[in-house]
């Protein structure tokens, strides 16, 4: 019997970030289940179809589950690597049918709190208060966003790129963060176009900003995926599906 996971995210075209946010997590897929082949699929067309203009092999979660159908595997796992159960997730959902999906990285409260933690942790890294930039959605699960931030530690502040969310809301609260120094930080499985862009770049970006308000920036441009902590919280919720019955 041939066995598999498939971990399934976003996707992204910047390949530094797919080397040091994605392949972790694969790696430690791989690492955590030795008797599966571990597979890859984007749910992002839009990346999909840029990667292989370039040239670079890319599959759709649905190519990807077609693709191991095709060379006889029967115990499928789908593993989303995804941060809220968003419109992606729903994509990935629909596609795996009746195939067992593990939940996106924040899924429930207990997720919340041991994100707000690691977010807490990390500001204490940094000695200065963390600014950590979500994606958001006009999808009902941006109400993950607001949730986390009622648990969140004075010294980590969060907004969204996208959404109700924005950071134009924080900007007076902002105001109070001890010496005006903050790390910004992506919320995203990825340090991509949002965090080298929308985050970071040197025009109409957080970091310019919050630097013409008067604020010392520092910058942690590394994606969720890049944190051992988050590719072992994806293998935990691995567990909880791949000893499920697999069904056609």
């Amino acid at each position: 019997m041939k066995k598999a996971l498939l971990a399934v995210s976003f996707g992204t075209t910047h390949m530094d970030a797919e080397a040091s946010c994605i392949r972790p997590v694969e790696a430690a897929l791989r690492t955590a289940f030795p008797d599966r082949e571990v597979r890859r699929g984007w749910t992002s067309r839009m990346i999909v179809k840029r990667l292989r203009a370039r040239g670079v092999e890319a599959d759709t979660e649905s190519e990807a589950l077609e693709r191991l159908r095709g060379e006889g595997c029967d115990d499928i796992a789908v593993v989303s690597t995804h941060i809220i159960p968003g419109q992606e997730y729903d994509r990935l959902l629909e596609t795996a049918g009746s195939l067992p999906v593990s939940e996106p990285l924040l899924a429930n409260d207990d997720d919340l709190r041991w994100m707000a933690d690691l977010l807490h942790g990390i500001a204490q890294e940094e000695s200065r208060t963390l600014l950590v930039m979500g994606h958001g959605t006009e999808h009902r699960a941006n109400a993950v966003y607001s949730a986390l931030r009622g648990l969140l530690a004075d010294d980590v502040k969060l907004a969204c790129v996208e959404g109700d969310l924005g950071l134009d809301g924080i900007l007076d609260d902002l105001e109070a963060v001890p010496g005006r120094r903050l790390t910004l930080m992506p919320l995203m499985l990825v340090a991509g176009d949002h965090a080298k862009n929308d985050l970071a770049g040197d025009e109409d970006s957080w970091k310019t900003t919050l630097q013409a308000r008067g604020f010392d920036i520092a910058l942690r441009l590394e994606g969720l995926g890049a944190l051992p902590a988050v590719q072992q919280r994806f293998v935990e919720k691995a567990r909880k599906v791949v000893s499920r019955p697999t069904h056609e």
